[in-house]
C-alpha cells in the first residue's frame, strides 16, 4: 500500500499545484481584465472627447455660417430698401416738370452748367424743355444751340469743344451723386 499512498500523495500534490496555478491564472486574468477595462475607459473617453471637439467645431462653423448668411440677408434687405428709396425719388422727379417752380429750377440748373464756360457751347435738354432752354438762355443773355436729345426729368448737359467736354447738371445726375454719398446715412435713418 505504500505505492497507493505515494500515488495519492502525488495526486494531492498535483491537485494542490493545479489549484495554485489556477488561482494564479485567475488572479492574473482578473488583473488583465481590470487593466483592459481601465485602458478601454481611457480609449472610450479619448474618442468621446475627440468627437465632442469635432462636433463643437462643426456646430461653430454652422453657427458662423448661419450668422454670416443672416448678416448678408439683412444687408441685402437694407440695400434693397435704400435702393427703393432712391428709385421712388427718381420716379418722383417725373412730376417736377409740372410744378410751378420748374422754370426757375431749370434756369438755375442751366446757370450752374454754363457758369465759367468760355467760348461756344451747346445745350442738350429733354425735348420737352427745348423752348424753356431757349427762353432761359435769352434771359441770361447767352446764345447757344439747344438740342432736345436727352431724356431727363429736369436739367441740362452743356457741351464745349465740339462735344469733348460736357457738364451734366440734371436732377438724375444730382440724385446719383447724393446716392453715393448719402446711402449709408439713409440706411442709418431707415434702420436705427
Amino acid at each position: 500500500m505504500a505505492l497507493e499512498d505515494i500515488f495519492q500523495a502525488l495526486e494531492e500534490q498535483a491537485k494542490a499545484d493545479c489549484d495554485q496555478i489556477l488561482s494564479g491564472a485567475r488572479d492574473q486574468a482578473a488583473s488583465i481584465a481590470a487593466d483592459c477595462e481601465v485602458e478601454c475607459d481611457a480609449i472610450r473617453r479619448k474618442h468621446v472627447e475627440q468627437r465632442e471637439r469635432e462636433v463643437r467645431a462643426q456646430v461653430g462653423q454652422a453657427l458662423n455660417a448661419a450668422r454670416l448668411d443672416a448678416r448678408k440677408a439683412v444687408a441685402a434687405m437694407k440695400e434693397e430698401a435704400v435702393g427703393r428709396v432712391f428709385d421712388n425719388t427718381r420716379e418722383a422727379l417725373g412730376s417736377v416738370r409740372s410744378s410751378g417752380e420748374y422754370a426757375s429750377l431749370f434756369r438755375s440748373l442751366l446757370e450752374e452748367a454754363v457758369s465759367g464756360v468760355d467760348g461756344p457751347f451747346e445745350v442738350l435738354v429733354d425735348p420737352a424743355d427745348v423752348a424753356l432752354a431757349g427762353e432761359s438762355l435769352r434771359g441770361l443773355g447767352l446764345n447757344a444751340e439747344v438740342r432736345g436729345e436727352i431724356s431727363t426729368a429736369a436739367g441740362v448737359i452743356v457741351t464745349t469743344d465740339d462735344g469733348r467736354v460736357s457738364r451734366r447738371n440734371t436732377l438724375e445726375d444730382r440724385l446719383d451723386k447724393v446716392r453715393q454719398s448719402a446711402q449709408a446715412r439713409v440706411a442709418e435713418i431707415l434702420f436705427s
